[in-house]
C-alpha cells in the first residue's frame, strides 16, 4: 500500500468530522490510539486540559461533545501548516502532521494532529491539540487598531479616536497588567488588538529596566527565533543570542511601535479590594509619587516567574569582614579583579557569574554545588529549538506546532530518550565530571527543558563554562553546604575552610504566590492555584488559566510560553467581558460566603 499523507489526514479528519457532527464521543474517541493524547484550550471546557489515553478521552467528552458543537473541519490553508510527514527520534516512528480548523459554539477554532499507524495499520491519533481561536463576530484584528492610518480615513478623525482610546484606557481599563517586560508587553499587544481596554503598570523607570539592572553579562540562552515577540520579529541582523541591553531596549522600542500604553514608575499598592458584585477592583496606583485609583475588571500579575530574592541565613553573617550579596545584586566582575570570590549555587546564574568572575581577573572562583546539576550546551539545546522555530517556518506556525506536544507527553518521549542525552553531552559531561561536578538529567531524567517548566531551578546551559571548570580557572566544593561565616571566609558541612572576600548567593527565589501574599493578602492568594510548575496532566499551573479567582491572572513563563498564550488569556478575558462567561464573580461570592459563615457555624455547635 503507498504511503499517502494527504489521502491518511483527510480520511481521518473526515472521521472527525463525522464523529463531531453526531456528537459520538465513542467514535471520536476510536480515532486515538490507545495511549493518544488531546490537548483542550478553551474548545471544551474555559480551561487548559490535557488527556493521556482513549479511554480518558472519552470520558472527558461524554457531555462536551455534544456542548462543544464541532463543525465545518477542514485542512488548514495556510501555506506553512500543509499536511507533512515527520520522523519522531523518541520513538523511532514516522507520523502524519495535519493542521485544521473548525467552527465550534464559542467561535472558530484550529488544531493540529499527529497520526501513527495502529496495530491493525489504521493511521489513528497520537496527539490532537484542539484550541480556540477567535471569538465570533469578535475576531484579533490583523493590524493595529487606530494608528493604522492618520490621514487616509475620509470621515474618520483619527487623532481623536487615538486620544480618546488612550483617556479610556488610562481612566477605565478593563485589564491592568501589573510588570512591563516580555510578558506584561505581549499580553498588552494581543489584548489591543483584540479591542480590550488594557493600561500596564511598571515600577521602574523605563520599560525594559528589569532586565538593565541584571548583570551586565547576561545574554538570553534560547535562540532569537523562540524569544521574537508577538507581531514584531527582530532584524535580520539580529543576534542568536540576545545580549541584557539590547532586549531592554527592543522592549522599550516594543512598547512604543505597538502603541501600548504604559505607566513607567508606577506600583500596585497593597491590599486591593475585589468586589463580585460588580466584578471590578479597586486598586491604588502609586504613579510618580502621585496616587490613582481604578477599577479595573480584571489583574494580571506578569511581574516574572520568580519572586523576591533568597538569601539563605547563615551563622556568623555579621562577623565576616567580606561583602555578601545575592546574584539579583551582582553587577558585573570588574568589581572583583583580584579577590577571592565564593559562588553558592550552582544553576545558569551561578555559571553565567563565575565565567564572569574569571574574565575579569577575579584572584580565585568557587562554585558551592550542595546537589546534583542538569547540565547541558547551549548548543544542544539549540539545535532541538531550530528543529521546530526553524528559519523557514514563520513564527505563529511553529508556535502552534510546538504548543501541540502536550507537555505530560513530552516528559515521558524525554525520560524514554534520557540515555540518548547522556550520550551526546558525554565530553560536556567529562569536562565537569573533571572539575567535580555532580550531574544529574532531572529527578526523573526529563532533561533540561522539563526542569524549566516544573522548576525553574536545578540546572544550567553551558556556553564555556565546562572548560573553565575542568581547567581549574572555576574551582567546584561538590555535595556540600554552607555550615557558617568567619571573618574572612567560610565553614563548609565537611569541615573544610575557604578564604573569600565575597560571597555570592545564587541561591534562587522565593515563589511568587508567596511574594503577592504582601500586595494581595491571605484571604485572595488562599483562593488560587500554585503559580508555575505542571499540573497532574502536564499543563502549566495556575498560568494564562483561571487562577481559582475571577479577576485574578497570572502570566510567567519563557518568550514562547507568553507570546502563544497571550491569545488564550484574551479571549478568556474578552468572553468575559462578553458575558459568554458568565456568573464568574457570583460564583466565586457564593463559595466566599459559604466559607465565611463556617466559622459562625462552628461557634454555634
Amino acid at each position: 500500500m503507498v504511503f499517502d499523507p494527504k489521502l491518511i489526514a483527510s480520511s481521518w479528519l473526515a472521521a472527525l468530522a463525522s464523529a463531531s457532527r453526531a456528537a459520538d464521543v465513542s467514535a471520536f474517541g476510536e480515532l486515538f490510539l490507545s495511549n493518544g493524547w488531546l490537548r483542550d484550550l478553551l474548545v471544551f471546557t474555559w480551561d487548559f486540559r490535557s488527556l493521556q489515553g482513549r479511554n480518558t478521552v472519552k470520558a472527558y467528552l461524554t457531555d462536551a461533545l455534544s456542548n462543544a458543537q464541532i463543525a465545518e473541519l477542514r485542512l488548514d490553508s495556510n501555506p506553512h501548516l500543509q499536511t507533512q510527514s515527520s520522523f519522531i527520534p523518541q520513538i523511532h516512528a514516522i507520523d502524519v502532521e495535519l493542521a485544521f480548523v473548525f467552527e465550534c459554539r464559542n467561535g472558530h477554532g484550529r488544531g493540529y494532529a499527529r497520526l501513527l499507524p495502529d496495530q491493525d495499520g489504521a493511521f489513528r491519533a497520537f496527539t490532537v491539540m484542539m484550541m480556540l481561536s477567535d471569538l465570533r463576530g469578535y475576531e484579533e484584528l490583523g493590524t493595529l487598531p487606530l494608528r493604522d492610518d492618520l490621514t487616509g480615513i475620509p470621515g474618520r478623525d483619527m487623532q481623536k479616536e487615538i486620544a480618546e482610546w488612550t483617556k479610556e484606557v488610562e481612566t477605565q481599563p478593563y485589564v491592568l497588567i501589573v510588570g512591563g517586560a516580555q510578558a506584561g508587553l505581549q499580553l498588552a499587544a494581543r489584548f489591543k488588538s483584540m479591542k480590550i481596554p488594557t493600561l500596564v503598570i511598571e515600577k521602574h523607570p523605563r520599560i525594559g529596566d528589569v532586565w538593565r539592572k541584571r548583570y551586565p553579562t547576561l545574554t538570553l540562552h534560547t535562540i532569537k527565533k523562540h524569544h521574537n515577540l508577538l507581531y514584531q520579529p527582530f532584524p535580520a541582523n539580529w543576534p542568536e543570542y540576545t545580549p541584557r541591553d539590547k532586549l531592554a531596549d527592543w522592549l522599550e522600542h516594543y512598547a512604543s511601535i505597538q502603541d501600548l500604553v504604559v505607566w513607567t514608575s508606577s506600583e500596585l499598592q497593597p491590599q486591593p479590594t475585589y468586589d463580585a458584585v460588580s466584578g471590578t477592583w479597586d486598586v491604588t496606583i502609586l504613579r510618580g509619587g502621585v496616587q490613582v485609583k481604578l477599577r479595573p475588571a480584571h489583574i494580571v500579575v506578569a511581574t516574572g516567574t520568580l519572586g523576591e530574592p533568597y538569601m539563605p541565613n547563615i551563622q556568623g553573617h555579621g562577623n565576616f569582614r567580606g561583602q555578601v550579596l545575592h546574584s539579583d545584586r551582582f553587577d558585573g566582575g570588574a568589581h572583583y579583579a583580584g579577590k577571592n570570590v565564593v559562588v553558592v549555587g550552582a544553576g545558569n546564574s551561578s555559571i553565567d557569574i563565575c565565567q564572569d568572575l574569571v574574565y575579569s581577573s577575579a584572584q580565585s572562583v568557587t562554585m558551592i554545588q550542595r546537589s546534583s546539576t542538569c547540565v547541558m550546551s547551549r548548543d544542544f539545546i539549540s539545535m532541538v529549538m531550530r528543529s521546530t522555530w526553524s528559519d523557514d517556518l514563520p513564527v505563529e506556525a511553529a508556535d502552534l506546532k510546538a504548543a501541540a506536544w502536550p507537555l505530560g507527553l513530552q516528559k515521558k518521549l524525554s525520560i524514554a530518550t534520557e540515555g540518548a542525552m547522556w550520550k551526546a553531552e558525554k565530553e560536556l559531561h567529562d569536562k565537569l565530571r573533571k572539575g567535580g561536578v555532580r550531574l544529574n538529567m532531572g529527578p526523573e531524567g526529563q532533561g533540561l527543558y522539563l526542569l524549566v517548566l516544573e522548576r525553574f531551578g536545578g540546572y544550567w546551559q553551558d556556553k564555556g563554562g565546562a572548560d573553565l571548570i575542568a581547567n581549574g580557572s572555576i574551582k567546584v566544593k561538590s555535595g556540600v553546604s554552607l555550615q557558617r561565616f568567619t571573618e574572612s571566609g567560610l565553614i563548609l558541612s565537611d569541615g573544610s575552610e575557604l578564604p573569600a572576600d565575597t560571597v555570592i548567593f545564587a541561591t534562587g527565589y522565593v515563589p511568587m504566590k508567596e511574594v503577592n501574599r504582601k500586595l494581595f493578602g491571605d484571604e485572595i492568594v488562599d483562593r488560587t492555584a500554585d503559580i508555575y510548575g505542571l499540573d497532574a496532566e502536564g499543563e502549566l499551573r495556575g498560568s494564562y488559566r483561571p487562577s481559582g479567582h475571577p479577576g485574578l491572572w497570572y502570566a510567567t513563563g519563557d518568550f514562547f510560553i507568553s507570546r502563544f498564550n497571550s491569545k488564550p488569556l484574551a479571549l478568556q478575558i474578552k468572553a468575559r467581558q462578553l458575558g459568554i462567561v458568565k456568573d464568574v464573580s457570583k460564583h466565586w461570592q457564593a463559595e466566599k460566603a459559604k466559607e465565611d459563615t463556617l466559622p459562625r457555624i462552628v461557634a454555634k455547635l
